[in-house]
């Protein structure tokens, strides 16, 4: 098992290189294999398409809920209070710092959004995702009753994410990524729960 993990994680690396150097019109099966030194059927084996590949790599990438939804998936999810903050705290912190990964998000964000196809309804299907499993984290990080307004903090979150992202495709963040990463997560961790609780109008009837 772990020798087959091993070589999906090549194959995702390889994707994830071939994806910085080629325009995403560009990248093919046989171009990430070459990339891998694999034949293209090794990745046929564990993937049914490129596009298939493409949303493994960006989601295993940069999807900062990933490893936590995991956890809740599995029922394995059992942090509440300061500890998964400075959970949630550490996957944002990695999530930004990746410079690299952060500019190709970006990337491919604005050649998927202009298409109609397979690889952009998994984006959607994801984000969607993203969003509900950050709101449900909200309530036991925070300790606060359940909120109708979760989910539309958490798509905040999640937009200033890619905003900061943005911003580094862009090369204009006003400071150094330490501080930037700094100020994000002590914003986000104090304004979060503060809001939650303030605005009845979030309040569960």
């Amino acid at each position: 098992m772990e020798q087959i993990n091993q070589r999906k994680q090549h194959i995702i690396n390889a994707a994830l290189e071939t994806l910085k150097e080629l325009p995403l019109d560009q990248v093919s099966v046989r171009k990430i294999a070459k990339k891998a030194g694999l034949t293209t059927g090794a990745i046929y084996h564990f993937y049914q398409s490129k596009d298939d590949l493409i949303f493994d790599a960006m989601q295993q990438s940069l999807y900062f809920t990933n490893a936590l939804y995991k956890e809740v998936e599995k029922g394995q999810h059992q942090l509440k209070g300061k500890p998964l903050i400075e959970e949630i705290n550490k996957h944002v912190e990695q999530r930004i710092k990746k410079t690299e990964e952060q500019k190709l998000h970006i990337q491919i964000l604005s050649e998927i959004v202009k298409k109609d196809d397979a690889l952009k309804e998994e984006y959607r299907k994801y984000y969607e995702l993203m969003i509900d499993v950050v709101s449900k984290l909200f309530k036991d990080a925070f300790e606060i009753d359940e909120s109708l307004c979760q989910k539309s903090v958490a798509s905040i979150l999640i937009a200033a994410i890619d905003g900061i992202a943005l911003q580094q495709a862009l090369g204009v963040l006003p400071e150094s990524l330490e501080n930037i990463t700094k100020t994000f997560i002590t914003f986000f961790n104090e304004s979060i729960p503060l809001y939650l609780e303030k605005h009845k109008e979030c309040k569960l009837k």
